[in-house]
């Protein structure tokens, strides 16, 4: 899993020089009321580095600058309380940041539109078990973003309009997104991964040919039951077999694109760090159909423990 900037892979101890980075960069967002786009500027020319060795961009400083983990904290039922890793920024400071790059008056680094959770779209759903008169089985329900009362980003099962499923599943997003990133990239740095998405996804150029072709059979039919060599009855069937199809050549050119658009596996970590949340999902889409998420084994201060997490995979 991708580790925190400024921390060790344990999550726990702070790289002293990485933590000076944050500092600084407090420092010249709050005291100096520097715009994100001169610091980052200035740290691609310094050559600091992201976790990834990649250099930073407005959206990656802007994300870790928003991390309640850099100030010690994380989430528990809802609320922002002292975790059991040390802070490298104070609580009032993580406060006056989150209020700071969050200012829809303020320079954004992405778009209005762009999501802010990677996960929305689907590719969450509840795992918590119901019982029926036909046994056990998950919720199986879409899970829906939603902040918590401390505005901390989540995603929950809601038990009202629009999913109505059980409403009892939330989960914190950045530790999930961070899982799940993780485990989509090294899905995707697997030659023979790489190698089976080529094969099932298909030449842009071959599915054109495929779409031309089944718009001759359509017309063809079309043509047949205007000369009466075909029913009505047969020309529907003909027709709703084509739409099904359509949709199919439709979604597998879209994932030839995103294909085609892919950097080489040894730098897709850098791209991550660069990307939009748009392209990151389009990212996860070309290899994961959903994650079920069950409920967490114990109620409290514990942190994501990666077994609820079950990986459909394309």
């Amino acid at each position: 899993m991708l580790r925190c900037y400024g921390y060790d892979s344990s999550g726990e101890n702070i790289i002293e020089l990485e933590a000076e980075v944050i500092v600084e960069v407090a420092r010249r967002l709050l005291v100096s009321a520097e715009k994100m786009a001169s610091i980052v500027a200035d740290l691609r020319a310094r050559l600091v580095k992201t976790v990834t060795g990649g250099l930073w961009s407005q959206h990656s400083l802007t994300r870790l600058m928003k991390y309640p983990r850099l100030a010690g904290l994380e989430e528990r039922d809802g609320k922002l309380v002292k975790a059991r890793w040390p802070g490298i920024l104070t609580r009032k400071q993580h406060v006056q940041l989150v209020a700071l790059l969050g200012d829809p008056s303020r320079e954004q680094p992405d778009t209005p539109n762009t999501p802010k959770y990677l996960l929305s779209a689907g590719l969450l759903t509840c795992g918590c078990p119901l019982k029926d008169e036909n046994g056990s089985h998950p919720c199986g329900k879409t899970l829906y973003t939603q902040p918590s009362a401390s505005k901390t980003r989540g995603y929950v099962c809601r038990s009202s309009s629009p999913s109505y499923g059980c409403g009892r599943i939330r989960i914190g997003a950045d530790a999930l997104e961070e899982i799940v990133a993780a485990r989509a990239l090294a899905r995707l740095a697997s030659p023979s991964v790489m190698e089976r998405l080529r094969r099932a996804v298909g030449a842009v150029d071959t599915i054109d040919l495929e779409l031309k072709d089944l718009d001759d059979r359509l017309r063809e039919a079309g043509e047949q039951y205007a000369q009466r060599e075909l029913s009505m009855t047969t020309l529907k069937a003909i027709e709703s077999q084509g739409k099904r199809e359509r949709k199919q050549l439709v979604e597998r050119q879209k994932q030839a694109e995103r294909f085609q658009k892919l950097p080489a596996p040894e730098a897709l970590a850098d791209w991550w760090v660069d990307a939009s949340v748009d392209e990151q999902r389009e990212l996860l889409s070309l290899v994961l159909d959903h994650v079920m998420v069950k409920p967490a084994p114990r109620r409290g201060n514990v942190p994501l423990d990666p077994e609820r997490l079950e990986f459909v995979w394309k």
